[in-house]
């Protein structure tokens, strides 16, 4: 990872502002700017200090040793604090005689309060600075993607020889995560969902005790984590006989997935690749059951920039890792959602993830 090259990069932005500091709270985005591996889990306590000629690393005594071995031979210094990492922070920006400091505007109002009181500097609100140095992912980062995206791809080909009638949404959830977990995956990318019959017209129901019955759609998204980076997949399965109405209803999602793939091109807006996809499914009088966006950045999160939505109009970049994930949702009935992880290319996209698209039935 080319952590002085991101570091450089924000220091342009920095300069460019007002601003003589940065105080950067958002975990990913601390992990993303020390490319410190292995060191920072999702709950730390842990902030950075970017200033024209210093980047300070502040964390706990919990981390202390990790971050210390990480940062030899960097830029970053680390500073352990038994207290307050914001109090810290502001002790060292009194000393250093800021005057205006930027900060995330994920910082909650809590930490706000003690950067106003304490940091003696006018505060500047900075939206997205760092996410957007992440949305172009650098070939080490897609290495750990694509490698996620491979054995996502592998956990679904175990679980097609696992489904039986009878089974749980629940025990579908444990053995997914149970297959990647044995098979190298840092935990999971998200809680995975695994909706059966009438919950899988929920696109982001909770995984239940419900018993999977014959004839059932069965909707099973999840993502293996790989290096700190996320895959991300959904497939859509009928245990059993498949209806005539399920069959059309897939065709035409999956004939959504196609043509939003072939839409994914550099430069072009968001909201113009969702429309090709929705437009699709308009064609065949589903839109209106297609209710979120086609897609989402994917890295050390599962949901980053960029945003594939009818509301963005900002375009895409090579280099960037985005789902794309059409989906029809019949209220109370089932519902289908494909969701493919492509990598933006000149000229196009390449699809990372390989596991097949047509109609199974188990």
């Amino acid at each position: 990872m080319n952590a002085d090259a991101r570091l450089a990069a924000l220091r342009r932005r920095l300069a460019d502002s007002e601003a003589e500091a940065l105080f950067v709270t958002c975990v990913s985005n601390v992990v993303y700017l020390t490319g410190f591996d292995g060191v920072f889990d999702a709950d730390a306590s842990a902030a950075c200090l970017v200033t024209r000629d210093e980047a300070r690393v502040y964390t706990d005594s919990r981390y202390a040793e990790a971050a210390g071995l990480a940062s030899q031979g960097t830029a970053w210094s680390v500073t352990v604090s038994a207290n307050s990492l914001d109090a810290r922070m502001c002790e060292d920006l009194t000393g250093a005689g800021a005057r205006v400091l930027a900060f995330e505007t994920s910082l909650t109002y809590a930490r706000h309060r003690v950067l106003s009181e304490h940091s003696g500097a006018r505060l500047l609100a900075t939206e997205q600075w760092v996410e957007e140095l992440r949305e172009v992912k650098e070939a080490a980062e897609l290495e750990r993607i694509s490698g996620a995206a491979a054995l996502t791809d592998r956990a679904f080909e175990h679980i097609l020889g696992v489904l039986a009638l009878g089974m749980t949404e629940s025990e579908v959830a444990v053995e997914l995560e149970s297959f990647m977990r044995r098979n190298g995956s840092e935990g999971v990318a998200f809680p995975s969902i695994v909706a059966s019959g009438p919950n899988s017209s929920r696109p982001h129901a909770s995984v239940t005790d419900r018993r999977i019955e014959r004839g059932d759609a069965l909707t099973m998204d999840f993502g293996a984590r790989i290096g700190g980076y996320c895959a991300d997949m959904t497939r859509t399965v009928v245990i059993g006989k498949a209806t005539e109405e399920f069959q059309r209803v897939y065709e035409a999602v999956r004939a959504a997935n196609i043509v939003g793939r072939e839409a994914m091109r550099a430069g072009v807006p968001g909201v113009d690749i969702d429309r090709a996809a929705r437009d699709s499914l308009d064609a065949v009088a589903l839109g209106e059951h297609f209710g979120h966006g086609l897609g989402h950045g994917v890295g050390l999160d599962v949901h980053e920039l960029p945003v594939v939505s009818p509301r963005d109009t900002r375009p895409v970049p090579v280099g960037a890792v985005v789902t794309v994930e059409p989906g029809a949702y019949l209220e109370g009935r089932f519902g289908v959602r494909i969701e493919d992880l492509v990598v933006i290319e000149d000229g196009g996209c390449r699809t990372l993830t390989a596991s097949r698209r047509d109609l199974i039935e188990v």
